[in-house]
């Protein structure tokens, strides 16, 4: 099994890419939690579970908007936990607007897969 600091660079690896599917596909337990600070937009709830659930919640997140750049610092690994500091730059897909967007995001793994994803922003 691989060690917590090689899932957190390889999955950082591939956000940093921008393959965040892909990321999920690969690391993502079957059970795995997925808490915003707040209910999304479209009734989402703020903590979801499960790979689809998470998949949906992670689409609508960003509503129509693509990320046009992103900056990460981490990952930052403490026990069966890591922390990645996203900065992006969101391009709204109705109005072509730049939105900058700064999160935490901290992950928990068990069993070489992530179990807990968390979001903090404001």
């Amino acid at each position: 099994m691989a060690s917590i600091e090689d899932i957190a660079r390889d999955f950082t690896a591939l956000l940093r890419a921008g393959e965040f599917e892909t990321a999920g596909d690969r690391y993502w337990a079957p059970d795995v939690t997925s808490i915003e600070p707040a209910a999304l937009p479209g009734g989402l709830c703020a903590a979801v579970s499960g790979i689809e659930a998470t998949r949906i919640k992670r689409r609508a997140r960003f509503g129509g908007a693509r990320i046009d750049e992103i900056g990460i610092d981490g990952p930052f690994v403490t026990g069966d936990q890591f922390a990645l500091f996203l900065d992006m730059v969101l391009i709204d897909a109705a109005s072509g607007a730049r939105q900058p967007f700064t999160e935490i995001a901290l992950y928990t793994v068990r069993a070489g897969q992530i179990a807990e994803e968390r979001y903090f922003y404001g």
